[in-house]
């Protein structure tokens, strides 16, 4: 956990404090409209949001945008530092916390939304992911909503990755430099997601996203779904 603390907070800190472009994804979900996903935009404003691993906090000038009283949680106090840095410099109000996937610091059904931008499948040293999706549950109100993104095969991450066990791998080639030595969750299709998800969520949407970008080759998977 301490090397993560030190690569992630040494990667924000060496980026520019002002500059936040929401993660395309994220927008998709939250502004458009779609056949298996039609969230009732009317809720946003009266609604509570967790950003859980908000990274460069990207996503909240949307989260704004939308209505939503935004809290965030990371993994360093730096990192909560430069972004309520950033935060005061776009005008934007939001609680964050220092915690982890694994230690969300608030109570249980506190949250009508829990937003998890590429970052819910980071495991801590003695975890696994199901202690995540524990805690993650654990947070949302009864009927509130999870969307996540999850990484899925051939995804440039997982080159070379070692496989544990249960879907677990440590990250091994990260073309970046940044991941080297984590253990991330691992999904093999859309089936094993909402079978993972399904003790706790129902009204369960995933989707599988293949995108690539000059050479690099990003797959993942969205979920959507209700808090039982």
């Amino acid at each position: 956990m301490e090397n993560v603390k030190n690569t992630y907070t040494a990667f924000h800190q060496s980026k520019l404090p002002n500059h936040t472009y929401p993660t395309e994804w994220v927008i998709r979900t939250f502004l458009g409209k779609y056949p298996l996903l039609n969230l009732d935009k009317n809720w946003f404003p009266s609604s509570k949001i967790l950003d859980l691993g908000f990274g460069d906090c990207r996503n909240m000038p949307l989260l704004k945008n939308c209505g939503f009283e935004i809290h965030g949680v990371e993994i360093s106090k730096p990192i909560i530092e430069l972004a309520n840095a950033k935060l005061a410099h776009l005008g934007i109000t939001a609680k964050l916390s220092v915690g982890s996937n694994v230690n969300i610091p608030y109570p249980k059904n506190e949250f009508d939304y829990l937003l998890a931008c590429h970052s819910c499948y980071y495991i801590d040293a003695g975890s696994t992911f199901s202690d995540n999706l524990l805690e993650m549950a654990r947070v949302i109100k009864p009927g509130g909503v999870i969307l996540a993104s999850l990484p899925a095969p051939d995804n440039f991450i997982l080159k070379d990755s070692e496989p544990l066990t249960d879907g677990h791998v440590i990250i091994k080639n990260d073309i970046y430099g940044l991941r080297n030595g984590y253990i991330f969750r691992t999904f093999e299709s859309k089936a094993e997601v909402e079978k993972t998800f399904s003790p706790y969520f129902d009204n369960i949407k995933v989707c599988h996203c293949m995108e690539n970008f000059w050479g690099v080759q990003i797959n993942y998977f969205l979920i959507a779904g209700n808090k039982k």
